[in-house]
């Protein structure tokens, strides 16, 4: 079967459409009537492509609402989501008010006069653009192909009333009539009744676009209305999505761009796209960013994913032989083609909007999925469920898969019947054309066709002759190849020989008999003969011929062929997360260091959180010559929440913390994880603060970008978040950066107690383990003496580590000796001075005795205060007490 490329989908199909209203008038956190400065309000609606379930589904289309309050500093609640929402192909931001200040009044009611109404439009049109900047600069949201960013459009003023008229009158028709059940549902909605703004932002989404809502029969009841939150999935902004790798970097640039890496190891996305179908690989970049925070459904992907990794010769075959047979073939753009070119028969204008011979091809590939790519995939599947109904958990989703499947092939029977009837299968994939049987018309148009073929191949066997007798090589050497309709050429054919020297020989013994050269690539020289192109020219114009002949045929034929567009739209989701599933099972079973399939937990009692064995970053280790060393992570609610990880510079703090984020996420989407064994509990939002990115360029210093991160994550940040901290506090003066970390490190702490690892060079934080029962201490370890330099080991292990080895990491930069000398010297220096040492007396000689017993009973204090007695029984408190008092030689009571 020849492999068909199609093309990509159109960016209205593929990609949802977002609109978003801003309004100032936020209420505070509290809820009380004062305007709360620091955030707004926004209410958001996306509209996304919806995979239709059958025949008898119509929903094309989903509207998704959102409402909530963000922080008008970076927005970071809207950074989120549209991570989630992505791949965007539109957006349409508006705002409640008039920004323009045109004195239409609707700023005048807070404000009392013209000057408060210009400064309130100045405020708003600043926080539009604010947020507009934002959008702009997610080049990562867009569909790669279909440019590198997002439309991005301000929309005017809209009045209220206004906007809930144009939505009343659009929402009646694209949800099935005013006593339908979807329009029933939505008046019945209460949240669209306590927040107004999100009908007043669908809207704005009609008048922006009056296409989606033609009054067509075709968008009669093709939508939904459905409610959305935010923490429906692990949520992740920009900044976390590139800490940890998420997707590809755009252009080359980004936080996700790992040294030494390629496009198969420098993200998520890249290791665990293993897919075979495309349909696959976008499902995958979906799955990634919407991570899952229902543990049913996790533990649901995971059983698929335990069964492939239990079965990997059956695996094997699935990929290869059942899903490796829609290689090249898109179903999301063969249902978009389908449904465009059935549309003419429908309408009655008799036109298909493409040639009829690609609209046959899209008949063709209806053909070759009922006829020759699912049988092998339905063959390959029973292997691995096997016949029994009685089967566990982990072959309950791929036997509900096993079924669509069989439905959607007995479906397409009637496609497969159709297209043998209307096609000419002897002449595809070479043409499409309509068999000339159903038309007298046709027969001589199709005899001649016929002849010219018979022809081509007598002149190819012609050249191949001549070519062999002046070049000695050997027949077979001369190649036939097409020409793409949009070269710049008017041949149909050309010959190649497969070796670009073969050129000069051509021009010396055969330009004279004819032969022509167009072009000489890597792969060969492209030539041709006057016969060649006179014979193509005579095919272009029969097929010209037969095109305007089979017209009439060809529209009744895309009319009915338009019918299965549904069941297309099944099978696609249900291939998609097939492959998506054989995919993580590849990786995990095929994995040279082994994967683990992680224990996931939803709660958020003491005891529960992260804990992993042999943990290894999974795009880190695949990098060439990489020797990976693995390392445990424990963060436990109540006991080890918040980590503090020092070190020295380029010790693998950065991997460390982020392969932790990473890690969650794998987990999180039904993957195996790079580990001996996990336990995760689930998380809902990963919060980064790791780099300044691009924030210089936005006129943001270093410092601010740190700041601006801090206060976002201490706004959005609960317990269920993990808070991933590289570096805090170095953009300012020492005590001022130490302050403001210790500051932030302990209202995580004792305010929002989520998991939290922190990578500093504040050694002074570290006393913190003593001070709370959730703080843990760890650090990258490194071996430094004078005849080696500093050597990094890359273990990481308990308890602070008090250096930074900076001098003997710019040592290992090649620094110019006497720098390395003179920087040793004045740090030498500053060790010994400190303005609050005194010189010891002997009153303090006499008290250095009380002060270690200080000491020591501190440190018994630690130990107490860190024993889980909420864990242990009567007996066990007892016995840990009685230890640990004799450890310390203190006297138990009684």
């Amino acid at each position: 079967m020849a492999e068909i490329n199609d093309e990509f989908l159109p960016p209205q199909l593929a990609s949802s459409t977002v609109t978003i209203l801003l309004s100032r008038n936020a209420t505070s956190a509290g809820g009380n009537t004062g305007q709360d400065t620091s955030t707004a309000k926004l209410a958001i609606v996306a509209r996304l492509p919806h995979k239709r379930s059958g025949l008898d589904d119509p929903i094309r289309h989903t509207l998704q609402y959102f409402t909530f309050l963000d922080d008008r500093s970076n927005f970071a609640h809207v950074d989120a989501l549209l991570t989630r929402l992505a791949p965007v192909a539109d957006v349409y931001v508006g705002c409640t008010e008039n920004i323009e200040g045109d004195g239409d009044g609707s700023n005048s009611s807070g404000v009392g006069n013209k000057r408060g109404a210009k400064k309130a439009a100045a405020e708003a049109s600043a926080l539009i653009h604010k947020l507009v900047n934002l959008i702009k600069s997610r080049t990562d949201i867009s569909d790669p192909t279909h440019g590198n960013a997002s439309n991005v459009n301000i929309q005017r003023y809209l009045p209220k009333s206004k906007a809930n008229t144009i939505a009343e009158s659009s929402l009646r028709h694209l949800l099935g009539g005013e006593t339908s059940e979807a329009h029933l549902a939505y008046r019945g909605d209460k949240r669209l009744t306590e927040e107004p703004m999100i009908t007043w932002c669908l809207g704005h989404l009609f008048a922006a676009d009056n296409s989606i809502c033609d009054e067509s029969d075709d968008t009669l009841g093709s939508h939904r209305v459905i409610g959305g939150t935010l923490t429906s999935h692990l949520s992740l902004d920009r900044t976390a999505a590139e800490a940890i790798h998420l997707l590809p970097p755009r252009n080359n640039s980004g936080a996700a761009l790992l040294t030494g890496g390629n496009s198969s190891n420098n993200s998520l996305f890249g290791v665990l796209n293993h897919c075979k179908t495309k349909m696959g690989s976008r499902t995958l970049e979906v799955w990634l960013r919407q991570p899952l925070v229902d543990l049913e459904m996790i533990v649901m992907r995971q059983n698929a994913v335990a069964k492939f990794v239990e079965n990997s010769i059956e695996l094997e075959k699935l990929r290869e032989e059942g899903l490796g047979a829609f290689r090249g073939m898109d179903l999301d753009g063969l249902g978009y083609r389908l449904s465009a070119a059935g549309r003419a028969g429908k309408d009655g204008g008799g036109r298909l909007g493409c040639s009829t011979s690609k609209a046959l091809e899209s008949l063709y590939k209806l053909y070759l999925l009922g006829d020759k790519c699912l049988p092998p995939l339905l063959e390959a599947m029973e292997g691995l469920i096997g016949e029994s109904e009685e089967e566990g958990e982990e072959a309950s989703s791929l036997r509900a898969s096993f079924v669509a499947l069989q439905l959607t092939y007995q479906e397409l029977e009637k496609a497969v019947q159709l297209a043998e009837h209307v096609l000419d299968l002897n002449a595809a994939p070479r043409d499409f054309l309509v068999n000339p049987s159903l038309d007298e018309n046709l027969v001589e148009v199709k005899n001649e066709l016929d002849a010219i073929q018979e022809e081509l191949e007598a002149l190819h066997a012609e050249m191949n002759d001549t070519w062999a007798e002046v070049s000695g090589q050997g027949g077979n050497q001369v190649r036939l190849e097409d020409v793409d309709n949009n070269a710049n050429t008017t041949c149909v054919w050309q010959f190649r020989l497969p070796k670009t020297n073969d050129a000069k020989l051509l021009e010396e013994r055969l330009v004279d008999q004819g032969v022509q050269i167009h072009r000489i690539l890597k792969n060969g020289v492209y030539f041709s003969t006057k016969e060649l192109v006179q014979l193509g020219v005579k095919k272009k114009d029969l097929m010209m011929e037969y095109e305007e002949k089979q017209s009439d045929l060809v529209i009744k034929a895309m009319a009915v062929a338009s019918t299965f567009v549904p069941v297309l739209e099944r099978a696609s989701a249900t291939l998609a997360e097939l492959d998506v599933l054989a995919s993580l099972a590849y990786v995990a079973a095929f994995s040279r260091n082994g994967y683990c399939r992680p224990l996931m937990t939803d709660g958020e009692e003491d005891g529960l959180g992260i804990e992993l064995k042999e943990a290894r970053h999974p795009c880190v280790e695949l990098q060439d010559n990489m020797n990976f060393i693995p390392n445990d992570m424990n963060l436990v609610f109540g006991e080890s929440s918040f980590q503090i990880c020092t070190g020295p510079n380029s010790g693998g703090k950065s991997t460390y913390i982020r392969g932790l984020g990473a890690i969650i996420t794998m987990a999180q989407i039904g993957s195996f994880v790079p580990c001996t064994s996990a336990k995760i509990n689930i998380i809902h939002h990963i919060l980064a603060r790791v780099g300044a990115g691009d924030c210089q360029d936005r006129g943001i210093s270093t410092f601010m970008a740190e700041m601006l991160e801090a206060s976002s994550i201490l706004r959005t940040a609960t317990k269920r978040s993990l808070i991933i901290i590289d570096e805090l506090g170095r953009g300012t003066s020492t005590f001022g950066g130490y302050g403001l970390a210790k500051a932030i490190s302990e209202h995580i702490i004792q305010k929002i107690g989520c998991i939290t690892v922190f990578a500093t060079h504040f050694h002074e934080l570290t006393v913190l383990e003593e001070q709370e029962s959730s703080v843990a201490n760890c650090h990258v370890t490194a071996h430094s003496d004078r005849q080696n330099g500093l050597t990094f080991l890359y273990q990481v292990r308990p308890g602070p580590c008090l250096q930074s080895f900076g001098i003997q990491v710019a040592e290992m930069a090649n620094m110019p000796n006497s720098i390395i000398v003179d920087a040793k010297r004045k740090a030498k220096q500053l060790e010994n001075f400190d303005y609050r040492k005194k010189s010891k007396t002997v009153a303090e000689s006499d008290g250095l005795e009380a002060s270690e017993k200080t000491a020591t009973a501190m440190e018994f204090l630690h130990k107490f205060r860190k024993l889980p007695f909420k864990k242990m029984s009567e007996k066990e408190k007892h016995e840990a007490l009685l230890s640990l008092t004799m450890q310390y030689g203190l006297k138990p009571l009684g």
